[in-house]
């Protein structure tokens, strides 16, 4: 009988663990495409993957709402945004992601190269995982 209990408790593990490595998998994936559609000012798509009370707070300590954001989206500034050290934490209908994004974007006389640090949480909501914040831990800019 205990050969069954630990045989019953590793394979409900193990299903459990390739469950979280999907959403895993799945949350990476998202948090990408989010900035890719930043990048080709594609504010529809983006639409239904940020929640309608996302907070965006910046680097530089400004915060805005969904709208200010898509506002700085749609003048399409941005040329890449890149994410690299990428780490997920799951808990009850939320999804917790801290890593680097580094980021080119057009500047007056020249392009601007700068990384932030960030924390983003998104929320299960309406059968789909959405952003509702974007914190800016650190940022540090090329010269």
């Amino acid at each position: 009988m205990q050969k069954v209990t630990l045989l019953l408790i590793l394979s409900l593990t193990t299903q459990l663990a390739s469950a979280q490595s999907a959403d895993s998998n799945f949350i990476l994936l998202r948090n990408q495409q989010i900035d890719t559609y930043v990048v080709e000012h594609n504010t529809t798509a983006l639409d239904s993957l940020y929640a309608e009370d996302f907070v965006f707070s910046h680097g530089s300590g400004r915060v805005e709402g969904k709208q200010g954001w898509f506002t700085s989206v749609a003048k399409g500034s941005f040329l890449s945004r890149l994410h690299d050290s990428v780490a997920v934490e799951f808990h009850p209908q939320l999804a917790i992601v801290k890593g680097k994004l580094s980021v080119q974007k057009k500047g007056k006389e020249k392009v601007d190269l700068y990384y932030l640090y960030y924390v983003r949480v998104y929320a299960f909501r309406k059968n789909s995982w959405q952003m509702i914040s974007h914190i800016t831990t650190r940022e540090y800019h090329e010269l």
